[in-house]
């Protein structure tokens, strides 16, 4: 955890200083000075130092980063967030950025021939992102909080650390977002889920199997018009989906045609992070009702009929009268 909150935490000074949205002469007047790092007393790091750790920390630079501005703060993000993938020999190279996003980026990599695919893609955290979390209390109702190798996360410290959203409590609290992420895609794949195979973590970055082909990603659901025909049987294929996630525990908690992929026909559902456990979440029914609707609301543009109410019902009864 340790290392973990050292390098968010510095990408978060970066990110701070350096926010490329801040183009002007004004903007860059307003910019914070240097200051003192609370928990050694070290000055907030320099475009220079940025420069001299993006590049002596690894002798490795992905073709993306080195077409960057050596001065970019996103440079030394992308290297050090895919560099253990790279000494794991899980991929050869970073190639582009195919979705940017206020909690996360996902780039495009050139996998190894190991891994099986000729593609991966790495979703690098931002250190931020909890800022842009929307109602994130209900989604951590009732979890529990994992460590990366899933070992459950006790103690005093922690909760007092998560109550005060202290450095370290802010640490926790991203770690759990992003192994929560990992841990329930690996389950629903290994269960037979439509969705990208997970193939790695560490750290703030989740290495998956890329949705798409040589010359872009797969587009989500909301760019697509759909025949008739085909609608029913992607609707029937999602409801399939949403099904087996309840069947083992699971609500995606954020299910829309923004989220779920198509590719040749086949749809593939993404962004686990604020998936919820049923049996401990006391709001995991208005989500999935939440859910089905929103699926119901894109299927019905393309002619497919459907009460989102009584969907959520048949899955939510049966579900209920189990013995966990």
């Amino acid at each position: 955890m340790d290392e973990i909150e050292k390098q968010l935490t510095e990408f978060e000074e970066y990110e701070e200083q350096f926010n490329p949205l801040q183009t002007s002469r004004a903007a860059r007047r307003q910019r914070p000075r240097k200051k003192k790092d609370k928990r050694n007393g070290r000055p907030a790091p320099t475009l220079t130092d940025i420069h001299q750790m993006g590049d002596s920390g690894s002798s490795w630079v992905p073709s993306y980063a080195a077409a960057l501005d050596p001065l970019h703060h996103e440079r030394r993000w992308v290297i050090d967030s895919v560099a253990p993938f790279y000494r794991d020999n899980l991929i050869s190279d970073v190639t582009r950025l195919v979705k940017g996003g206020k909690e996360a980026n996902v780039y495009v990599c050139t996998a190894n021939t190991a891994v099986g695919l000729d593609f991966a893609a790495a979703k690098l955290y931002r250190p931020r992102m909890l800022r842009h979390l929307k109602n994130d209390a209900i989604y951590k109702a009732g979890r529990q909080l994992r460590d990366e190798t899933g070992k459950q996360i006790k103690g005093r410290r922690v909760k007092l650390a998560l109550r005060k959203k202290t450095n370290f409590g802010k640490q926790v609290d991203i770690m759990w977002w992003i192994n929560n992420e990992y841990s329930v895609q690996k389950k629903l794949h290994d269960a037979g889920a439509d969705v990208p195979e997970p193939i790695a973590h560490a750290g703030n970055a989740i290495l998956m199997e890329f949705i798409g082909g040589r010359y872009g990603p797969a587009p989500t659901l909301n760019e697509i018009n759909l025949e008739p025909d085909e609608a029913g049987a992607l609707f029937r294929r999602v409801m399939d989906n949403v099904a087996l996630m309840l069947d083992l525990h699971h609500v995606h908690g954020d299910l829309s045609a923004y989220n779920i992929l198509y590719w040749e026909g086949a749809i593939t559902l993404i962004d686990f992070p604020q998936m919820v456990d049923a049996r401990h979440n006391p709001h995991a029914f208005e989500l999935l009702k939440r859910d089905i609707t929103r699926v119901c609301d894109y299927f019905g543009r393309f002619g497919v009929t459907a009460d989102p109410v009584d969907l959520t019902l048949d899955l939510w009864r049966p579900y209920m009268g189990r013995d966990w």
